[in-house]
């Protein structure tokens, strides 16, 4: 199950979470960036730098609200940076959580008491080469998944969540249900993992909480809760700052073996992580490590929320009891908290150096030296995104150097070949570029007039009217012996003007010799005319005389005929 989302409609094929993300954890695929569930070990940092808000991670209150609805008895075990996000003290929250159902609400920093007991007991052991804490969750996936060989170091131990939640069932019973309230989303794989502990059911955020009050229009409580759970030792409260955990165990017991080291953020672990696979004599090191810098004061959350981790400090109790460092205290009871781990590295084919060659030679990386490594895509180098195209994870589109190039190679190619003349102007009319043929029909140089107005725009209103206007220019222009068509157009978006000279001479020489042709056949055809009217006209005089001596012949014939019969 994906704890981070995506949100498809909104990727926009940025590529600054692969960028962004310090062990490429996400896979680029039919024009999206999805989250590789096996590889990440979920610091936020993609939701963080989205600039879309494309990834959103899975709100899983809705889970916990069914059952408080079904009368579940839910309890809450709240991290102690909860005073860093919502600025209030326990009591207040823990009233406000009661009021909206949860049956009991306690600290973490119970649990955390607990677990750093189980560290001071490794550290009077001595039995380990090296000691990693896994309080912190991110931690404990980066090295499963992707530094297995240091899986030895792991500190055999639960996280202060699971060992809380394991005190409050021991307490409350088991058929209890436990949710784990904080500022960190990696806490969600914890509580579905069955390695962890399986003791807790939910894990939901700072904000997820305020959401929903929100949404049921809920607000903190004026009245403080007097029925708290207190803390055995306040320094336990200290776990979410940077050499917090540090500070709970006595320096007694560091002084027989093991040397204090507190690293925070992501890419300092990499690198410490890094160190310790390539060079086994580093021993005798207890390592406080945090993804997050600023430890989980900086937790993903927080940061939505704009805290400051340093400033936060100042929030958490800051006063501890002194602590309890008797052979008491450090004698091993039966109250442990045992923790499993595995190697989950996920296995990636590997290309040969034929297969990355290949792959390269497809974007017009033939050489060594076309391999620009801008980072661009998301990867340090040309060689390791062809390594990712390789395993499914990169898509070969996603060079943008080399798409840009070919984009600028084929308007390159439209504008040097291009039958009319292209001129670019800014909004002041400045020529910025033009192409040969405007070269040839202006008989101009670019080198000379860019920068300039040519001088056939001299005293041209035409940039005015068609920015005025938000229309086309179209005029006739003459340009030595040639007929040229000239069109304006303004782009406003970009604030400039493209010009096209258009040779038309060819054109109106064949309309002059048209406008010719029409003149010579108006006037055939009016000769023509004009003859046919004089012979209609001779024939029909020649037809009146014959029709008059016609009629003179048969009036005589009748009148003789007449005279005979009388």
């Amino acid at each position: 199950m994906s704890i981070i989302e995506l949100n498809t409609g909104n990727c926009q094929n940025c590529y600054k979470c692969i960028r962004n993300c310090p062990l490429k954890a996400i896979r680029f695929k039919d024009g999206r960036a999805t989250v590789i569930d096996d590889e990440c070990i979920l610091c936020g940092t993609c939701v963080d730098v989205c600039p879309q808000n494309a990834k959103y991670v899975k709100n899983q209150c809705g889970y916990v609200k069914d059952l408080l609805d079904r009368g579940e008895k839910v309890y809450v075990s709240v991290a102690p940076s909860y005073t860093a996000y919502y600025g209030i003290d326990f009591p207040t929250l823990s009233a406000t959580l009661k009021k909206m159902g949860f049956a009991g609400v306690e600290e973490t920093a119970i649990g955390a008491n607990e677990v750093s007991r189980e560290y001071s007991h490794l550290l009077v052991d001595g039995q380990m080469g090296n000691i990693i804490v896994t309080a912190c969750s991110s931690i404990v996936m980066l090295v499963e998944r992707h530094y297995p060989e240091l899986i030895k170091y792991l500190a055999p131990v639960a996280s202060p969540m699971m060992a809380h939640a394991k005190l409050m069932r021991e307490t409350y019973g088991n058929d209890i249900r436990v949710v784990f309230l904080g500022p960190c989303i990696a806490k969600k794989e914890e509580a579905s993992d069955r390695l962890a502990g399986g003791l807790v059911d939910y894990a939901i955020t700072f904000s997820g909480l305020e959401n929903w009050m929100q949404q049921e229009g809920i607000a903190f409580s004026e009245t403080p809760d007097p029925d708290t759970v207190g803390v055995l030792n306040p320094v336990s409260r200290l776990y979410p700052k940077p050499f917090g955990i540090i500070q709970t165990i006595s320096d007694r017991l560091f002084k027989q073996k093991y040397r204090k080291v507190s690293v925070d953020g992501i890419s300092d672990c990499i690198d410490l992580f890094e160190t310790l696979k390539n060079d086994d004599s580093i021993q005798g090191l207890f390592i406080e490590a945090n993804t997050c810098k600023g430890g989980c004061l900086g937790g993903p959350v927080l940061r939505s929320k704009h805290k400051n981790p340093h400033l936060s400090q100042f929030n958490l109790d800051d006063d501890p009891m002194p602590y309890d460092d008797t052979p008491a205290a450090t004698t091993r009871n039966a109250f442990t908290h045992p923790r499993v781990f595995a190697n989950r590295s996920a296995q990636r084919p590997m290309p040969t150096e034929e297969d990355i060659r290949q792959i390269l030679a497809t974007i017009g990386k033939h050489t060594p030296e076309d391999e620009l490594n801008c980072g661009s895509c998301g990867y340090p180098s040309c060689r390791a995104k062809a390594v990712a195209v390789y395993q499914g994870k990169a898509d070969i589109h996603m060079c943008l150097p080399y798409f840009r190039q070919q984009a600028e190679n084929m308007s390159n190619t439209v504008l040097e070949f291009s039958p009319n003349g292209i001129l670019v102007f800014d909004g002041d009319q400045r020529l910025l570029d033009l192409n040969p043929t405007a070269e040839a029909l202006l008989g101009i140089n670019k080198q000379d007039w860019v920068g300039e107005l040519p001088p056939v725009f001299y005293g041209e209103t035409d940039f005015e009217d068609a920015k005025k206007e938000d229309c086309v220019k179209v005029k006739k222009i003459g340009l030595d012996d040639k007929f040229c068509e000239q069109s304006i157009l303004y782009i406003k978006p970009h604030n400039m003007y493209l010009a096209f000279i258009k040779d038309i001479s060819e054109e109106e020489s064949r309309k002059q010799e048209l406008a010719g042709l029409r003149e010579h056949t108006v006037s055939v055809a009016q000769k023509v005319i004009e003859k046919q009217m004089t012979v209609a006209q001779e024939i029909a005089s020649l037809l009146g005389e014959t029709t008059a001596e016609t009629k003179v012949a048969l009036t005589k014939l009748k009148k003789s005929m007449e005279e005979q019969n009388q």
